[in-house]
């Protein structure tokens, strides 16, 4: 393998590893607080995706051309407040309503409301793909050791890394992340201790909801969205969440890498093998380690 293709693919896995570890945190966020496996979770960073798509192509491009600064900040901003609107209309009170009711309710619950997401984005969008690459056209390239690589995967790997820095200083240097903690090791005990368990779980969703959408965002610059996209990054994302183990936010991380890593590799030389490669991996880890990389640890 020679530099330029080792550097790549090591650049590769990072970029791809960051989308989804903001998928898989969002995720893990709401099992931690709530012991809801949200289904519908990939919905939402196909929702940030078709805003930006949309609102890029139609409007932004339209009224301030190919301005660099606006291409990045205006999708990103509105992506994250469709989402998040979106998400304490259609999702909270379900999540809300199913909180407490056993796992097969909640897993009902969420898948429908994925499928429900998918039928409105066909009535909204149509059923062709949509794109919106200026963006990352309009950031150009580096060299890298004579062949070049597009900026924008560098810019999405260093915003990715600042977000999760910053969750992760919420989740363990302030007062509302240590409430979320307890509350995911003991809600009852939260609760009794005066803490308003039902305030921590809108935060946590529209927490995990902002994550989302902010992936779907940054994710689409690089590759068209078009329907199926929920169910394809809901499945990536599970396995990761498997890996590293459901409640840890350390673990979403690990299980996020250990998912880019041999999903770049099946890409690169074994393009047919993808999905084979990462069950096959997410097998290796349940049988020796069931609860998962971080599992069992907390947060």
């Amino acid at each position: 393998m020679s530099l330029d293709t080792l550097a790549r693919y090591i650049l590769d896995t990072f970029f791809f590893a960051s989308l989804i570890s903001l998928i898989v945190s969002g995720l893990n966020i709401i099992y931690g607080v709530m012991r809801i496996v949200n289904l519908a979770h990939a919905s939402l960073f196909t929702l940030g995706a078709y805003t930006v798509a949309w609102i890029t192509a139609n409007y932004i491009v339209k009224i301030f051309g190919s301005n660099l600064i606006l291409l990045l900040v205006l999708p990103l901003t509105i992506a994250v407040i469709v989402t998040v609107l979106v998400s304490l209309v259609m999702v909270t009170p379900l999540l809300r309503y199913s909180y407490g009711k056993g796992d097969a309710f909640q897993l009902i619950v969420t898948f429908a409301l994925l499928i429900i997401f998918e039928e409105l984005f066909q009535i909204v969008w149509g059923r062709m793909p949509l794109a919106a690459n200026d963006a990352f056209f309009a950031m150009g390239t580096v060299n890298l050791f004579g062949s070049p690589y597009p900026l924008y995967k560098v810019f999405v790997i260093i915003v990715a890394f600042l977000i999760i820095l910053a969750l992760w200083l919420l989740t363990y240097r302030t007062y509302l992340g240590l409430l979320l903690r307890a509350t995911s090791m003991d809600s009852e005990m939260v609760q009794a201790l005066g803490a308003n368990v039902i305030r921590l779980i809108v935060v946590a969703i529209i927490t995990a909801s902002l994550l989302a959408g902010l992936g779907g965002a940054l994710y689409v610059p690089t590759a068209s969205v078009a329907l199926g996209l929920s169910l394809d990054v809901l499945i990536v994302a599970f396995v990761g969440l498997v890996i590293g183990g459901l409640g840890s936010f350390i673990g979403s991380l690990i299980g996020a890498l250990i998912v880019s890593i041999f999903r770049t590799l099946s890409i690169y030389f074994f393009p047919e093998l993808e999905l084979v490669i990462l069950f096959t991996v997410a097998l290796i880890v349940l049988i020796f380690k069931p609860e998962g990389i971080g599992g069992g640890k907390g947060w």
